[in-house]
């Protein structure tokens, strides 16, 4: 539901510095004054620990710790949850774009295990890393924990936490979390450099919400092995709305796993698929796909292995009409990578000896399957380097 402006009191983007209440105060008093007020925004300045004790409303905190110590953020984050855990109605917390990593983390700890009418929460790049990550997820499970004693469900149903580094490391603490809230209807954590072990234990504890209808892992990597855990997965969602694994290496084998999973989720609505080494045989699966997804509104498929004129385009144009749904939501094809002579060898071995089925057959209830092929172990490596330089980049 949209807040009305009369009802918003904002200093958003300022650039203010407060640090102490007599700072704060002439902000304070206009508060006071103002009639109907339903939601605070302080982004763009920065708030010292003895100012953000004066806080004491639905707020959004995103960007307000620039240019302080690690100390005082960590004090100002305590001082914030403090005023906070005073609010039982407070049901959104959003501290996104403050790089107060681990410690930023453990500051909010005690509220976040004790505030059990939150619902959305926000931490979108705050540098948590793995260990910061792990203390979230941590939390998350003890506030289960106490929603359990209480007699009450979960009230959390959407968690953002991209631009972390959260990596492998914290992906088993949010497995738990998820698994135990079994609340979330909304989880987007992309760019976090998690590799396929990190996806599989995801995925086995978002299967447990059964009530998931947005998925945004973009810009972390699959290869098959994370691939086959998300197509298990997705059998468990009947709600599913959006997904957005684009940029995930999927890979041919992989991606073509998914694509035919998407079939059974009719409810879906936007799919991004990009830059995901999809070739000609998974265009021509997802064609198949389509022809069940009649509430789809975009798609896209930039960037993959398939010639944007090939057959395959049509079919899947072909399977759209069908619908009544029209083309442009497939987006554009522009950036469509062109398979050497050698990687065409390569595939056709593989399709040679199945190794599909096989890897199938023991792919076990937590996404886990066999021994890697030579391709799989290609696929590894590449992710590795891919993930070395966007590191060295700092993308």
């Amino acid at each position: 539901m949209t807040i009305p402006a009369d009802r918003i009191y904002s200093l958003e983007g300022k650039g203010l510095k407060l640090t102490t209440g007599e700072d704060i105060a002439p902000y304070l008093e206009e508060l006071r004054s103002f009639e109907n007020l339903e939601e605070i925004r302080l982004n763009g300045n920065t708030i010292g620990a003895e100012a953000a004790e004066a806080l004491a409303d639905v707020a959004t905190f995103h960007d307000i710790f620039t240019g302080r110590l690690k100390d005082e953020v960590k004090e100002s984050v305590i001082a914030i949850c403090d005023a906070l855990s005073e609010l039982p109605n407070l049901v959104e917390l959003n501290l996104s774009d403050n790089a107060f990593g681990p410690l930023g983390a453990e500051a909010m700890s005690d509220f976040l295990k004790k505030h059990t009418g939150l619902q959305i929460l926000k931490l979108n790049n705050n540098g948590l890393g793995i260990q910061g990550g792990t203390t979230i997820a941590q939390s998350l499970i003890e506030c289960q924990a106490a929603c359990e004693k209480l007699g009450k469900e979960p009230s959390l149903h959407t968690l953002i936490c991209g631009r972390n580094r959260l990596e492998n490391g914290s992906a088993p603490a949010f497995s738990k979390a998820f698994a135990a809230l079994k609340s979330l209807r909304e989880v987007r954590m992309p760019q976090n450099g998690i590799r396929p072990e990190g996806i599989i234990e995801l995925m086995t504890g978002l299967s447990d919400n059964s009530k998931l209808a947005v998925l945004d892992l973009q810009d972390n990597t699959f290869t098959h092995t994370g691939s086959q855990a998300l197509a298990n997965a997705l059998s468990k969602w009947s709600l599913l709305e959006t997904l957005n694994v684009g940029d995930c290496l999927l890979g041919p084998t992989g991606g073509r796993l998914v694509i035919e999973a998407l079939k059974d989720r009719e409810t879906l609505k936007i799919i991004n698929l990009q830059y995901n080494e999809i070739e000609h045989d998974g265009a021509l699966a997802l064609a198949e796909s389509l022809r069940k997804l009649k509430a789809l509104e975009n798609i896209e498929l930039n960037g993959n292995r398939f010639d944007a004129e090939s057959n395959a385009v049509e079919l899947i144009k072909a399977a759209l009409s069908e619908n009544d749904l029209d083309d442009y939501i497939i987006g554009s094809l522009s950036d469509m990578e062109e398979l050497t002579d050698d990687e065409d060898e390569e595939d056709e071995g593989e399709d040679e000896e199945d190794e599909d089925k096989k890897e199938t057959s023991k792919t076990k209830k937590t996404g886990t399957t066999g021994p890697k092929t030579a391709s799989d172990v290609l696929e590894d490596n590449l992710a590795d380097l891919v993930t070395q330089m966007k590191e060295q980049l700092n993308v």
